[in-house]
């Protein structure tokens, strides 16, 4: 609430933006509503006659699976209580006579409808035609997807070949390790001078090329 009033303070002309914004969007919201409530109180309801000639008296509701003959007995029992389980509009069985033609309980595709879908739960095939404002709307949503995943994939991509070249610094420090467990780099090179050089350190030891002292030994 705090921001709201700072911005009104200090930047009236976006505050006045937003609440424009906000005035419109009400009405878009309020606007489709109400085509919402003229559509769905236009779904004709269905008798037990009008499912005979549909060759639907034996089927069920796509959408809770409730035998239509079911519904359509709960609607006569609860028209005749003083207080039903269920608002009147919502009892009872309709068709999408307009478009497809299938059959739903009254309750289930009114839920369907007010979800915001516009298309058949059965064959998906629009039954309401959008206006130019939830087209807008759509589209825009859309763009703003598509806008989002290429950030995201862009970053994963980013992500990817920074590990990549850590990879690459980290194998350019490290040499691959010969059979005695030195590697190329660290192996020991033998020393010029007569000494032997071990692994705890350079031993002195000097050698003589003249042996013929220790030839008396094997004759």
């Amino acid at each position: 609430m705090s921001d709201a009033f700072y911005m009104m303070r200090n930047h009236p002309e976006e505050a006045a933006t937003a609440r424009s914004d906000l005035i419109n969007m009400l009405e878009a919201a309020h606007q489709r509503r109400a085509r919402l409530d003229n559509f769905a109180n236009s779904l004709p309801r269905l008798s037990e006659s009008d499912l005979a000639a549909l060759g639907q008296s034996d089927s069920t509701c796509p959408i809770c699976l409730t035998s239509l003959l079911a519904l359509l007995a709960e609607e006569e029992m609860a028209l005749a209580m003083d207080s039903p389980a269920h608002p009147a509009e919502e009892l009872g069985v309709t068709r999408l006579v307009q478009t497809c033609g299938h059959v739903f309980c009254r309750k289930d595709i009114r839920e369907w409808l007010f979800q915001g879908n516009t298309t058949c739960p059965t064959c998906r095939r629009p039954f309401m035609t959008p206006s130019p404002e939830e087209a807008r709307a759509a589209q825009l949503n859309r763009e703003v997807e598509e806008v989002t995943s290429l950030m995201e994939s862009a970053e994963l991509q980013a992500s990817l070949l920074d590990s990549m070249l850590s990879f690459v610094d980290m194998l350019g420090g490290s040499t691959a390790r010969s059979p005695d467990g030195f590697g190329a780099r660290n192996r020991p090179s033998a020393p010029d001078d007569g000494t032997v050089q071990s692994s705890e350190g350079t031993t002195d030891f000097d050698y003589d090329e003249d042996r013929s002292e220790f030839s008396g030994m094997y004759s």
